[in-house]
């Protein structure tokens, strides 16, 4: 097995661990096909608590994103590529955001590396609901990024 191999395997085990967790904080990876591109979740963080979901992307998808919370959040969007964590979205402090995530603009993303990760902090005394929407879509050819 070459040492590319190797690492691949390796770093997909580390995203897959990345993404599951336990205690506090919520997670899940949403894996969805072509034509079932709408995820839409509502959940619940608890005071210091934290939720995480993950969406495993195919080549040429990129995904538009949009969340109200009923509490300030911490929100960020992440993945895990060569040696470290990338956030392509950080935000502190936002009871809402909207935006898209097209992986061919980030520098360090490898078609390999699919899973792209949600997560939102709840750094209050007070429960927070939250509801998000998802979509994902296949870029054209010619469209631009």
């Amino acid at each position: 097995m070459k040492i590319s191999n190797i690492v691949l395997i390796f770093c997909s085990i580390l995203i897959i661990i990345g993404c599951t967790t336990s205690g506090d904080k919520s997670s899940g990876i949403l894996k969805k096909e072509p034509g079932a591109e709408v995820i839409h979740e509502r959940f619940t963080i608890k005071p210091s608590g934290s939720y995480e979901s993950c969406i495993e992307l195919q080549p040429g998808m990129v995904f538009d994103y949009d969340f109200n919370a009923s509490e300030f959040v911490d929100f960020n969007i992440h993945y895990h590529a060569e040696d470290k964590v990338h956030h392509p979205v950080a935000k502190s402090g936002v009871m809402f955001g909207k935006g898209m995530v097209d992986p061919a603009k980030h520098a360090f993303y490898t078609e390999e590396q699919e899973f792209y990760c949600l997560m939102w902090d709840n750094p209050g005394s007070l429960s927070v609901k939250v509801s998000f929407t998802c979509k994902l879509k296949r870029m054209k050819a010619n469209e631009n990024r």
